[in-house]
């Protein structure tokens, strides 16, 4: 990017992983004659370049940049770098949705192109293959994020399968969820986690940047934090007369709640949900069969 508000709405509406180092890329199975292992630490290992631009779809009567905007179509204009697998990660963080509900449109164009260039370099393999990369804070949360590429195997067919695992752009609660789960219950577990994702989809100083930037950072800003809030059933925000941190804590006192109800009816106990949190990762599965 070549603006710090460029490299806001990159952070903002593709998610931190793309900046993580290949350290931070965890391989969950070796080279054990399981090929989609193998092709999982294909997309963990290879590295690739996605072009794309940012989907300003339903911010006007025909999609388009204000008139005062020069050049609105390269404004958009996008490229992201990383290893496959840190873009496929990416590429379920734009998915986030509540309970159905997409917070987002704006990636559409990424999923798209990824996909080709995620289809491309696993046929080089030459055997059939679909990626399944899916984002919870914890098993079957209201909130999360799932984006696939290739075909779903048919069901009589003999499948192998191969995961890593990618940082979400989250930071890791579970230590924290721990503690509010021993003061607090449930609810103290709900707002550790609710705070960590509201966060992380919204990160204070990058959102601040991108609210008072250039189209389309300053739209696509707005328009997600419009639909996060109808999602979570947080009151109507007032984006030009509040901080990101005021809107920030309305939209975590509302996630907050959703999430208690929910931990409530999975979970044993509070120090049953705080294990199992997992805000910082996201799961890449490569599942590989024959015709």
């Amino acid at each position: 990017m070549s603006t710090a508000v460029d490299a806001t709405v990159f952070l903002l509406f593709v998610g931190a992983a793309v900046a993580v180092v290949l350290s931070g890329t965890a391989a969950e199975q070796p080279r054990t004659g399981n090929l989609a292992a193998e092709d999982a630490e294909l997309l963990a290992t290879s590295t690739a370049t996605v072009e794309y631009s940012l989907s300003t779809r339903g911010l006007g009567t025909d999609h388009s940049a204000p008139t005062w905007v020069a050049n609105g179509t390269a404004r958009r204009q996008r490229s992201a770098h990383g290893t496959v697998a840190e873009l496929l990660g990416d590429g379920a963080m734009r998915s986030a949705a509540v309970n159905g509900q997409s917070l987002s449109r704006s990636g559409i164009g990424f999923k798209r192109t990824l996909s080709a260039t995620t289809q491309r370099r696993l046929q080089e393999r030459r055997r059939l293959t679909a990626v399944r990369v899916r984002w919870r804070p914890y098993r079957d949360a209201p909130i999360g994020g799932t984006y696939h590429v290739g075909e779903q195997p048919p069901r009589d067919a003999s499948v192998r399968a191969g995961s890593v695992t990618v940082p979400s752009g989250m930071d890791n609660v579970t230590a924290a969820a721990l503690r509010a789960a021993r003061s607090s219950g449930y609810d103290g577990v709900a707002t550790v986690v609710a705070r960590a994702v509201v966060d992380g989809l919204f990160p204070p100083e990058r959102t601040r940047l991108a609210l008072h930037g250039d189209y389309p950072a300053d739209v696509l800003t707005a328009a997600r934090y419009h639909r996060t809030a109808n999602a979570t059933g947080a009151a109507p925000l007032a984006l030009g007369q509040s901080n990101v941190t005021t809107l920030n804590r309305k939209l975590t006192g509302a996630l907050a709640e959703l999430l208690e109800a929910d931990m409530r009816t999975q979970f044993r106990s509070p120090t049953a949900a705080a294990r199992a949190t997992e805000t910082h990762r996201v799961r890449v599965t490569v599942r590989t069969w024959s015709p």
